[in-house]
């Protein structure tokens, strides 16, 4: 599993919330460059974010799993949005949210009985090498898009 992100421009977002079920449909014609993803970081970088491997709130909860839903909430891969002023607020979070600060936020057993996907974390190095160099990606593309006034599309695929 892989969480994809993707910038939007206002007016795709008017399209959007105009026809919500068009969402999956963009994200699915979107061109690779025009996509974002951590690999399969995405759910650590959640956890050491929020603390837990599905809750959370705020711009932290937003940065990964927050949004609202559009089109149909029930089918397998729902794209969610964060309109500009929520992806502004991720990005000023992140931006704040130091590496250093992170670290102590990271044990190795909390996010084995988390269950926190990948299972990946009886690696030595797995903060290092896998967790914290994602969310310094996670980091700079919300940068981008609250300085470009976007909006972002989330989808797990």
């Amino acid at each position: 599993m892989v969480m994809v992100w993707r910038r939007t421009s206002a007016d795709e977002l008017d399209l959007l919330e105009r026809d919500p079920d068009a969402s999956g449909l963009l994200m699915a014609d979107s061109e690779p460059e025009q996509l974002f993803d951590v690999g399969r970081a995405w759910h650590a970088v959640h956890m050491l974010l929020n603390g837990s491997p599905w809750g959370g709130s705020g711009p932290a909860f937003d940065a990964v799993l927050g949004g609202s839903t559009l089109g149909d909430p029930s089918t397998y891969e729902p794209v969610r949005a964060l309109l500009p002023e929520r992806v502004q607020a991720v990005a000023v979070l992140l931006t704040q949210l130091t590496v250093d600060e992170l670290r102590p936020r990271f044990t190795h057993r909390a996010f084995r009985q988390a269950e926190v996907y990948p299972d990946v974390w009886e690696q030595a190095d797995v903060l290092t090498a896998f967790v914290l160099p994602a969310y310094e990606q996670l980091r700079t593309f919300y940068a981008q898009a609250a300085a470009a006034g976007d909006a972002v599309l989330v989808q797990l695929t």
